[in-house]
């Protein structure tokens, strides 16, 4: 069972040791297995205690351009209308929210912009101290007044806004009246008090997401930021944050160029004077470009392609504990009248999927069945998981009760099933050959399956979201290591309507995940989100499928990367060891 713990400053600046490359890598024969070490922390590359100083450049140094890859651009440049790892990859090297995840771990807590605060997980008043003598990159001082211009523009977006703002919705149980938030009040110029309506042991994590960082007010005004009909924050090339990059440069399906912030507040500035982030939506592409040195390094690299990294002279791979989870997502309403409403057809769904099929081919026996939808890596899957029964692969089985439900060959069972383009995830590497063969398995027994796809950022994503696909793929990783953070995010009713996603809406459901969030003490918060993962999971609101392995693929020059296994990232520690 995890414990609520906070990161004392003694422990923060040895987290920093770790960053500059103070520990054993993590493919090191004499490294800790990442379960026996202190909160997962990722083990960054480039020891100087293991390999000599021609291999890793010695000490860390300035200078040089780092040109990376991920699969895809940032979806805004709003911070708080982002929801992605790709959006998230670019914004948090340029802004920054009061407290962070420690480097590589997913349930400790360091300041940021915020040197201090109150870490009572029954509290409903948190006092935060905040950082002096930062400016943002536009010159302005940051302050308490900064925070209240943001926690303000938040809670009261406009509809159009609360669309996208989907974090901030999801921590806050809403916008404005109502919500978790009762007043956020500049009680200093350097201290902010954030007073809730009722306790909330995660909302300290939820403000460490990217989407709660903070923005200049002098550009918020210029951008028209709380005009859903004016706003240029998420296509306008700004200098609103407190990061240790500044964005110099946007071309939307080309690169992003970031450089150093010399006036950066944090132990150090970063070590690159550039950083060029570039989309590259296949896998195959993005190791060819690494192998021909058009970049540096890419993350999600395809399963099957970890060998010709580990093999090649030059190159190195950073192992991300798995912390993600694909799922098969189910909604009984998208069509109407559609067999999904019947709750044995939900079932025959999850007994004709051979999810132990799916590891070796598209996961290269990395990955793992995921019987629950928290990870192994979480320190509540005993707690929680216990509570579900695991669907055991049976394609006659869901033969059978297709037929039970009154379908037959001549009247079949019939779904549209849906799967993402231009996109890679940790989760899911191959979402065409993942659908292809899910595909197969459903209509082995007895389905009739309309296939379908779109664009994921544009086009997959909103009608995922809303409602709109009888099956389709999409997964999750995790932001924070706490149940509500998967199940919650996923199934939670606003106004009293279940997600829209799923249409997930079994007697009890709301009342279980009220109690859930509600329940502070560790051993009965465990057993109130096993109740609910029962009834998600019983119900089939949804398959959780695999869990996937990922990894960074680097060059040897590229040191001081450390993992996180959210995918949440900083390259302030970054280095080039030959500079350039």
């Amino acid at each position: 069972m995890r414990t609520w713990r906070l990161v004392s400053i003694f422990a923060v600046l040895a987290l920093v040791l770790v960053a500059c490359g103070q520990q054993a890598p993590a493919d090191s024969p004499d490294a800790p297995d990442p379960a026996e070490t202190d909160g997962g922390v990722s083990t960054p590359v480039g020891s100087p205690d293991e390999t000599d100083d021609d291999a890793t450049g010695g000490e860390p140094q300035q200078g040089g351009t780092l040109v990376f890859a991920g699969a895809a651009l940032a979806a805004s440049l709003d911070p708080s209308q982002t929801s992605d790892g790709e959006s998230f990859r670019i914004l948090q090297q340029v802004y920054e929210p009061l407290v962070d995840l420690a480097p590589g771990t997913v349930d400790e807590l360091e300041g940021v912009l915020a040197t201090e605060w109150t870490d009572d997980p029954e509290a409903t008043e948190y006092v935060f101290t905040l950082k002096e003598g930062v400016t943002f990159h536009d010159g302005t001082d940051f302050n308490a007044e900064a925070v209240v211009r943001n926690f303000e523009r938040w809670d009261n977006f406009a509809e159009e806004f609360q669309a996208n703002a989907y974090y901030y919705g999801a921590v806050m149980n809403g916008f404005g009246e109502g919500n978790l938030i009762e007043s956020v009040e500049a009680t200093g110029e350097h201290e902010v008090t954030i007073t809730l309506s009722e306790a909330s042991p995660t909302f300290l994590y939820g403000i460490a997401l990217t989407p709660f960082s903070i923005v200049s007010p002098a550009v918020l005004d210029a951008t028209n930021a709380d005009d859903p009909t004016a706003s240029t924050l998420g296509t306008e090339l700004v200098q609103g944050g407190t990061g240790p990059f500044i964005l110099e440069e946007y071309i939307p399906d080309d690169s992003a160029v970031l450089v150093r912030n010399e006036d950066y507040h944090g132990e150090h500035t970063a070590y690159l004077d550039r950083l060029i982030i570039r989309p590259i939506a296949d896998p195959a592409a993005r190791l060819q470009a690494l192998q021909g040195g058009s970049i540096q390094g890419f993350d999600l690299i395809a399963p099957g392609d970890r060998g010709a990294v580990e093999d090649a002279d030059g190159l190195q791979l950073v192992n991300r504990e798995s912390f993600n989870t694909l799922y098969l997502g189910v909604n009984p309403t998208a069509t109407e009248n559609g067999p999904l409403a019947d709750q044995a057809v939900r079932q025959a769904v999850a007994m004709a999927i051979d999810r132990a099929a799916l590891i070796d081919p598209f996961y290269g026996g990395g990955g793992s069945v995921a019987d629950c939808f928290l990870p192994p890596s979480s320190g509540w899957f005993d707690g929680v998981c216990g509570a579900v029964t695991p669907v055991e692969f049976d394609a006659d089985g869901a033969r059978q009760m297709l037929e039970d439900a009154g379908f037959t060959e001549d009247d079949p069972a019939t779904v549209n099933f849906w799967y993402p383009t231009e996109v890679t995830r940790p989760y899911m590497p191959d979402p065409r050959g993942l659908h292809e063969a899910v595909t197969t398995m459903l209509e082995d027994a007895g389905f009739v399956v309309d296939p379908g796809s779109a664009v994921w950022g544009t086009e997959y994503i909103p009608a995922a979201q809303n409602g709109e696909y009888d099956l389709h793929f999409l997964g999750w990783t995790g932001d924070y290591d706490d149940p509500s953070n998967w199940y919650g995010v996923h199934f939670g009713y606003q106004d009293g309507e279940p997600a829209a996603q799923f249409n997930c809406d079994p007697d009890g459901l709301e009342e279980a995940i009220d109690t859930a969030e509600g329940t502070l003490d560790e051993a009965d918060r465990a057993s109130a989100w096993g109740e609910v993962a029962a009834l998600v999971h019983d119900n089939v609101c949804f398959v959780t499928m695999v869990h996937g392995d990922t990894a960074i693929a680097l060059t040897d020059d590229v040191q001081g990367y450390v993992a996180n296994p959210t995918g949440s990232e900083s390259f302030v520690d970054v280095w080039l060891a030959d500079g350039q």
